[in-house]
């Protein structure tokens, strides 16, 4: 089955499909350029499946995060306008309707990359309302500077959309695989770190079921997308809530974290009112019933929702990444690579990869491997899965593609 895979590259098999746009191509790029200056990013973010309202707007361009050294986390968005005629895009036009998706998806900064009309009065303009402009030469040089030869790797680069094209299409098949993908592809990126979390392992966790090595190949490549993503997004998450740790106590961290997993998209102090208020209605119930007093007592809080089973896995293991915050910093970005090189790709990367996001340490091996183990504690990983994780990362990128 693998084999088949390697055989059918994203490339091959979707070279009969419609190119990507030069438009496309240019949002790629960007957001393989981001990944490389030291972002968390991801282009083509859907915008309407989480608002549900109509939008003129359907996604965002660019996505992007980076942590402090305190782990806190930042949030970036990027238009991107390839161009050039009488009807394209006017820079202004751009920047004041960026600052107003910047307001509404709470993002930090945004970038405006596009190919006329960026002066420096424009600049300075756009610097005024929190957002960077640039041309494409200007976009060029820092490509060249910081992508260079570390083009396609990973989740980034032109090569991903014909790749997601494919994947796509192969969970168009399954309503199961489709709502999977929506999710990865939006409404994830517009939840709280603890919600996240839960709704990514419940996701792994049906992924693992589906996964056998007999599965197709165009199946195949949808299944190992979408666990790859899911833990990519996962291992973002993670920091992120390890991110509100550094100022508690291990007990107050462990209540928070039992606290936070139990709520869902309603807040856990406002479920303790209506269990209040539940509590209230069911107990007179039972005392007009003339129920027995310790019956009563033992219905008391039925329905405040309770922690997952891996609360407090969950809980070990941001401390763990608290410890060493340096280190879990940089892991999101690391896991991204890694995880779709072996898993998707199933190839090793370079030595020069490896060295440039410093896979090769045993700081960021020691991570990973906690990130494998909590899964595999979750019932959310497969064997392909774990040795994509696990397996020891070479300076040469010596491991073969059948290892994994």
């Amino acid at each position: 089955m693998q084999s088949g895979i390697r055989a059918r590259s994203a490339g091959s098999a979707a070279g009969a499909a419609k190119a990507p746009t030069v438009g496309e191509q240019l949002e790629a790029r960007v957001s393989q350029l981001w990944f490389w200056e030291g972002f968390y990013s991801r282009h083509g973010v859907n915008l309407q499946r989480h608002y549900q309202e109509p939008l003129t707007i359907t996604d965002v361009d660019l996505f992007a995060f980076d942590f402090s050294p305190q782990l806190s986390m930042s949030k970036y968005i990027g238009e991107v306008k390839s161009g050039t005629g009488k009807s394209a895009a006017k820079p202004l036009d751009r920047i004041v309707w960026l600052r107003g998706i910047r307001e509404l998806v709470g993002a930090d900064s945004a970038e405006l990359t596009i190919a006329t009309g960026v002066t420096d009065r424009i600049r300075e303009l756009g610097r005024s309302l929190g957002i960077s402009a640039q041309n494409i030469a200007d976009f060029e040089r820092r490509e060249t500077d910081a992508v260079g030869p570390l083009v396609d790797l990973g989740s980034h680069g032109v090569q991903s959309i014909l790749l997601e094209r494919r994947v796509k299409s192969a969970c168009r098949q399954q309503p199961d695989l489709e709502r999977a993908f929506w999710f990865l592809r939006g409404e994830v990126f517009f939840l709280e770190p603890f919600l996240a979390i839960k709704q990514l392992i419940e996701l792994l966790r049906r992924i693992t079921q589906l996964w056998t090595p007999r599965l197709q190949d165009e199946e195949a490549i949808a299944v190992r997308w979408l666990a790859a993503e899911a833990v990519s997004l996962l291992t973002l998450n993670l920091v992120a809530a390890t991110g509100t740790a550094l100022t508690l106590s291990r007990a107050d961290w462990d209540s928070l974290v039992s606290e936070r997993s139990a709520e869902g998209s309603v807040p856990m102090h406002q479920m303790r009112k209506l269990s209040d208020s539940i509590d209230k209605f069911v107990g007179g119930i039972l005392a007009a019933a003339k129920v027995a007093p310790e019956i009563r007592t033992e219905t008391i809080g039925a329905f405040l929702p309770e922690p997952p089973d891996y609360a407090d896995s969950l809980a070990e293991l941001c401390w763990r990444f608290k410890s060493d915050a340096p280190v879990a910093r940089a892991l999101p970005r690391q896991m991204d690579l890694l995880i779709f090189e072996r898993l998707v790709h199933q190839r090793e990367l370079s030595g020069s990869a490896v060295t440039r996001m410093g896979l090769d340490r045993e700081s960021s091996a020691r991570m990973r491997r906690l990130v494998a183990a909590f899964l595999r504690g979750c019932d959310a990983s497969f064997d392909a899965l774990e040795k994509a994780l696990t397996g020891k990362v070479e300076s040469g990128g010596s491991q073969s593609q059948s290892d994994v």
